[in-house]
């Protein structure tokens, strides 16, 4: 005798599959308002980056940081001899001293010869003159307090500070050079704050002036939202393209930008309308692009053609799927249904 389940107590294949498909998420696809792109290549820029001069005269004794090195904001990035300025203070102080000195004696002649005028006792020529004289004193104080403010000031600048943080690119003197004002020392970038400057044809900038959106897509295939974008109001004589700048956010990029490299930056140029398919819905089989579709508690394998994608969330679908049909959202739990499906198929 031939054991096994008789018909009435099989489960139905259909029954089996609806029970499969229960608990897999799953999301109706529909048209939606996305934003038309088009690209353009740009390079990235330091917006800190200056050469540091020299602001006083002097001989080099120290130049702390190589090229590639970290320089905090603060930093000593060049030092020099400050024997000249030193003296010029030293003098500038004794000149101070000296100014006080004749100012308090200014003082107290005003104020004896004010007393006697007050009594009739000098003529009034006296007393002006008395006045003047520690008015004189008074604006000497003043002048040598200047004096000695800008000596200070210059020898202060045989030291010269880091503006902010960053790091070194050229070195451009070195230890023992003599130095005047205004010769260059060192080059520094700071990566903290980035940009990137990209050329437009004045025929693509008006839809740009219109939607001012853009995202920068970085050499890893990380795309970064634009928060800032800067165009100036006129083009450049030469090549007829306008320098838009676009300031990356700072703590959005995972991985390091640095100056000079290229990117791609898309900018919107108008809104359309376009069918849209989850990504966590999109399998990829291999060289295959395709999306788990529920018709009639079944599950079809539908192959799809993608466009870009929108946002992180998002692919726009070129030819597979029409508006309002559900696709699973669990690839791999559909995988499982679809392939129990095929197999009660089969048996069938």
């Amino acid at each position: 005798m031939f054991l096994g389940c008789s018909s009435e107590h099989a489960p139905a294949p259909q029954k089996q599959i609806a029970a499969t498909l229960t608990g897999i998420p799953k999301v109706q696809v529909a048209r939606a308002s996305v934003p038309r792109e088009m690209d353009f290549d740009g390079v990235v820029e330091a917006v800190n980056q200056a050469v540091v001069s020299a602001q006083t005269s002097g001989r080099i004794v120290e130049l702390p940081f190589d090229v590639g090195d970290f320089v905090a904001k603060g930093d000593v990035v060049a030092r020099f001899t400050d024997t000249e300025q030193q003296a010029a203070l030293a003098a500038a102080k004794a000149g101070l001293e000296e100014a006080r000195a004749r100012a308090a004696e200014a003082s107290q002649q005003y104020a004896r010869i004010s007393d006697v005028f007050k009594k009739g006792l000098v003529a009034k020529a006296a007393f002006d003159q008395a006045e003047a004289a520690n008015q004189a004193a008074l604006a000497r104080v003043e002048s040598a307090t200047a004096a000695v403010k800008d000596a200070q000031e210059r020898v202060s600048h045989t030291r010269v500070i880091a503006p902010y943080s960053g790091i070194v690119v050229a070195r451009l003197t070195d230890v023992g050079a003599t130095v005047a004002p205004g010769t260059p020392l060192i080059e520094g970038l700071s990566l903290d704050h980035l940009r990137v400057r990209v050329a437009i044809p004045q025929q693509h900038i008006g839809p740009l002036r219109q939607h001012k959106k853009a995202r920068v897509v970085l050499a890893s295939g990380q795309s970064v939202a634009v928060d800032e974008m800067r165009i100036p109001p006129s083009a450049n004589a030469a090549s007829q393209s306008f320098p838009v700048l676009l300031t990356l956010p700072t703590g959005a990029i995972q991985t390091p930008v640095f100056p000079g490299t290229l990117v791609k930056v898309a900018f919107v140029t108008e809104q359309a309308e376009a069918l849209l398919v989850p990504a966590a819905a999109v399998a990829h089989r291999g060289e295959v692009t395709a999306a788990y579709v529920v018709e009639d508690n079944r599950v079809n394998f539908r192959y799809l053609r993608l466009g870009k994608t929108v946002g992180a969330d998002d692919y726009v679908v070129l030819a597979g799927l029409e508006p309002g049909e559900h696709v699973l959202l669990d690839t791999v739990a559909a995988a499982s249904a679809y392939k129990s499906q095929t197999f009660s198929h089969g048996e069938r």
